[in-house]
């Protein structure tokens, strides 16, 4: 953000609008198979995206709610994960546990149960839930005070991811500034379009989860560890990520305070899941996500390089044994850095995409955590893999679903150089 242009407002504006145009016609007029079109208004949005964080205009953060609001009443188009998030949060004000049922199951208990059972797909509709507990909370707020509404539901749900987003700039701008570095960074994270699209638009819960990390990180820069240790505890509860983050807070914390810090984020997360608790609660779940590592497919990146190996060697898809090997790598990797390196943020950026690198499903949401962290980085590859990233919808056709190996070198190619030149010349530290 350094030296940032002067470009006059009349022109400021119009690539305001025309954002606000093109976000129109992506929430509103855009079906996901038709990949030309979603490029096209993507690539459009990006540019825009560059000249606004470059330049010099005082209110990004107001650009940033009204693109927000431009969205406010689409039903989401990229992804139909939400109709589950509805589902789920129809069970539990029914008090009907979702953990303990699979969709297909029980289609008559839940009100126009047909028409999200067809809506959330196969996929979703035969597996338990994975969601933690607090987005079932969230969930359940979006029944109660929309039970029969669909849009009523989303509504509710993009209301409080919104103010996850504003939480986000607020205590981001917190922690840059504890850093001594440009608060205006956060820009980075607020206008950035897959942020927008994939939250606000698509309803995914990434960024609750990284308004309560970013809390955590506040108050631990604070040296508040137990209110840290809380707002960890919360992002764990909305997403699982985060797991992955804690042993980098072993070297940052004395060992009497590091016990209470670990007691405390434990103890929530255990008493946050016995609401729930029955005698198949924890094989539902651990079945639920272990399918993440063994079973599901998409966008990979070197995991497809290893599937591929694994077929010219034994001729089937080891993706059972390839994602039992890859999680031990990750764990010593993330012990590696947590025990030797000493950047907090440097070494949770470098976990997350080395874990990402190698997992077998990459959803383009799942990067909203890496961009949160590239905000305090001077890194370039979690930007450009946030366009790029794009590529894997050209997987989705009208009545079928393939994924092109030329798109995925289109989109890992430049992200792969550009990591690998940030990591040896280790330049992604503090800006």
């Amino acid at each position: 953000m350094n030296n940032p242009w002067k470009i006059s407002n009349p022109w400021l504006m119009s690539i305001a609008g025309a954002c606000c145009i093109i976000f129109y016609i992506f929430a509103y007029h855009l079906e996901r198979s038709n990949f030309n079109l979603l490029l096209t208004l993507y690539s459009g949005l990006f540019v825009g995206y560059f000249f606004l964080i470059s330049s010099d205009y005082k209110y990004k953060f107001i650009l940033g709610l009204i693109f927000r609001m431009v969205l406010v009443l689409q039903i989401p188009n990229l992804s139909q994960d939400f109709y589950r998030f509805i589902w789920d949060g129809r069970l539990l004000i029914s008090s009907i546990n979702p953990y303990s049922f699979l969709p297909v199951d029980i289609v008559e208990k839940v009100f126009d149960g047909q028409f999200l059972l067809e809506k959330m797909g196969n996929l979703s509709g035969h597996n338990h839930s994975n969601y933690p507990p607090l987005n079932q909370l969230i969930f359940a707020i979006g029944a109660f005070l929309s039970p029969k509404n669909v849009l009523g539901n989303v509504l509710v749900l993009r209301t409080l991811i919104i103010l996850a987003d504003i939480g986000i700039y607020i205590f981001g701008r917190k922690i840059l500034e504890f850093l001594n570095l440009e608060k205006e960074k956060i820009h980075y994270y607020f206008l950035n379009p897959l942020v927008i699209i994939e939250l606000t638009g698509n309803l995914h819960f990434e960024g609750v989860m990284m308004s309560f990390l970013c809390l955590g990180f506040y108050f631990f820069y604070k040296n508040k560890y137990s209110f840290s240790a809380v707002f960890i505890a919360l992002a764990i509860l909305t997403k699982l990520i985060p797991l992955l983050l804690l042993p980098f807070f072993i070297k940052k914390i004395a060992t009497k305070k590091l016990i209470a810090f670990y007691a405390i984020i434990g103890f929530l997360c255990i008493a946050a899941f016995l609401p729930f608790f029955d005698s198949n609660l924890f094989e539902n779940y651990t079945k639920t996500v272990g399918l993440w590592f063994t079973n599901f497919e998409f966008n990979g990146s070197i995991y497809y390089l290893l599937r591929e190996i694994g077929y010219w060697i034994t001729g089937y898809n080891m993706i059972a044994i390839i994602g039992k090997i890859t999680p031990v790598f990750i764990v010593f990797y993330i012990g590696y850095l947590a025990f030797t390196k000493s950047n907090f943020l440097e070494n949770q950026y470098l976990a997350l995409m080395v874990y990402f690198f190698l997992s077998t499903t990459i959803h383009p949401w799942y990067l909203i955590s890496m961009i949160f962290l590239g905000v305090f980085l001077n890194t370039k590859s979690i930007w450009f893999w946030s366009f790029t990233v794009i590529f894997s919808y050209a997987a989705y056709g009208v009545n079928h679903f393939q994924e092109k190996p030329i798109f995925l070198i289109f989109e890992y190619l430049p992200v792969f150089t550009l990591f690998y030149l940030e990591h040896r010349s280790r330049k992604i530290n503090y800006s």
